[in-house]
């Protein structure tokens, strides 16, 4: 039987999904790649060490959050869960920048961290409620938006916002952006999770429906074919034994070397612009825009590349590809693998000599304009890589799409934490040209498991599929 993804919702209502999606990352984002120039600043008002291990502990909290909100999301919703983010965030942004006291600060920074990871998985989980396995590619970026952006946005807005208002003013933007956000949810943003709404024809609880659902009620005859059911209650051990599967893990694996190399790069940024080039902070943060344009790019790329390589493998195996529609069974056959794991590689590849580049441009201290070019096919490159993991993650896991991305942010954020603290005294110890090298080089080691899992994937899949049966 064939299962109509989002044909049920309205047009305005799935814009506005794509809508709160992209600008809830931006939102959220803002603040994690906001902590160089923030802390730069925050260093006046609190001891440097004190600053750091505030940073450190709100990347831990953004690792653990999902945990607690993906299999509830996944479960009773997507809509409560992305809301009570925005809010506690709301919340804790007003705290922040009221605040004297560093062990407010921390609690505060842990709560922004808990909610900017749980709304951030669960609102990626939204888009692909909505969109099917074959239109995926180049809709991930929609859902990746926020986090492509912030990286421009963070710095850039959080130079400008401290050179001219002081670092207060961070926070105080970000409770504004948060405010307008809630109320936009409140009034448009419908349910997307098929365990609750199945294609759009069945209507969410009576405390989870907006503003414009109670003016305009559901009308559609309910299909309840379509709504997800779970032989087993999610839960956070389940989440976590997620990561236990031989598919995720190698997924996971690669990933999280991908995601150490970003992190080593956006942090040791700002530090090495201001000592190699004296920027000022506003100029530091205008730095990021080719990262981040960079990562826009793989909509053309990564993006268009990923459909099309789909349906060529779905042809492959006598299946055509249609818009808006997908079978189980066609979907069993078809070599998914194969389909997102042809564009991982080579972008890995391509991913390694620009870390490289990267290291050793800075490390001879170029002129400006070399370090700006090679950040952008850096972030043309990881975005690259991400995306398309991401995607062959989630359609092995198509019924539990939060607790799939949950699992693997647990893994990212855990990797980008130890990234960030180790990056500086290696930096001071080999150079960061060598410092490149090791990345690259953690990467390439990595690359085995992917082609593991290229030729061997559908095998373990099928395998896998007739246990279950």
């Amino acid at each position: 039987m064939y299962m109509r993804i989002g044909d049920l919702l309205e047009s305005h209502s799935s814009q506005c999904i794509f809508t709160g999606v992209g600008v809830d990352g931006e939102r959220h984002t803002c603040v994690n790649y906001q902590n160089q120039p923030d802390d730069n600043c925050l260093q006046g008002q609190f001891p440097v060490r004190e600053v750091l291990y505030s940073s450190s502990h709100q990347q831990i909290f953004q690792a653990v959050s999902p945990l607690l909100t993906a299999s509830f999301s996944d479960l009773n919703g997507r809509r409560p869960v992305i809301i009570a983010s925005l809010l506690f965030f709301f919340v804790s942004s007003i705290g922040l920048a009221l605040q004297t006291d560093f062990a407010a600060l921390l609690v505060l920074r842990c709560v922004q961290g808990f909610a900017s990871a749980s709304g951030m998985v669960v609102s990626g989980a939204s888009m692909i409620d909505l969109v099917t396995r074959g239109e995926r590619g180049k809709y991930m970026l929609y859902s990746s938006l926020g986090t492509t952006i912030g990286p421009a946005i963070g710095p850039t807005l959080g130079g400008i916002l401290t050179q001219y208002l002081g670092w207060r003013s961070i926070f105080w933007f970000l409770a504004i952006t948060a405010g307008v956000i809630i109320i936009t949810m409140l009034l448009f943003l419908r349910e997307t999770c098929r365990a609750v709404v199945g294609n759009g024809s069945l209507a969410p609880q009576s405390w989870n429906k907006c503003a414009l659902q109670l003016l305009q009620p559901i009308t559609h005859t309910p299909d309840y074919e379509t709504r997800v059911t779970f032989r087993r209650r999610p839960g956070i051990v389940r989440t976590l034994k997620m990561l236990l599967d031989r598919h995720l893990a190698l997924l996971v694996l690669c990933n999280s070397t991908s995601t150490c190399a970003s992190s080593a790069i956006v942090n040791s940024l700002t530090t090495l612009l201001a000592k190699n080039y004296k920027l000022s902070p506003l100029y530091i943060g205008l730095c990021y825009l080719p990262f981040t344009f960079g990562g826009l790019s793989t909509r053309w790329t990564a993006g268009l590349l990923a459909d099309r390589l789909f349906r060529r493998q779905a042809r492959s195996v006598g299946i055509d590809v249609q818009p808006n529609r997908q079978s189980p069974k066609q979907l069993r056959r078809i070599p998914l693998e194969r389909a997102r794991l042809g564009l991982t590689l080579p972008f890995i590849y391509l991913y390694c000599l620009c870390v490289v580049a990267y290291g050793w441009v800075m490390d001879y201290n170029v002129h400006l304009a070399g370090p700006l070019v090679i950040l952008f096919l850096c972030g043309n490159a990881s975005g690259g890589v991400s995306n398309t993991i991401n995607m062959l993650a989630v359609d092995l896991n198509a019924d539990r799409p939060a607790s799939t991305r949950a699992a693997m942010t647990l893994v990212d954020r855990l990797v980008s934490a130890g990234a960030v603290a180790a990056v500086a005294p290696l930096i001071d110890l080999i150079g960061i040209g060598w410092v490149g090298v090791a990345l690259a080089a953690l990467m390439i080691i990595a690359t085995p498991a992917l082609w593991t899992l290229y030729f061997q994937g559908q095998i373990w899949r099928e395998a896998k599929a007739f246990e279950e049966d």
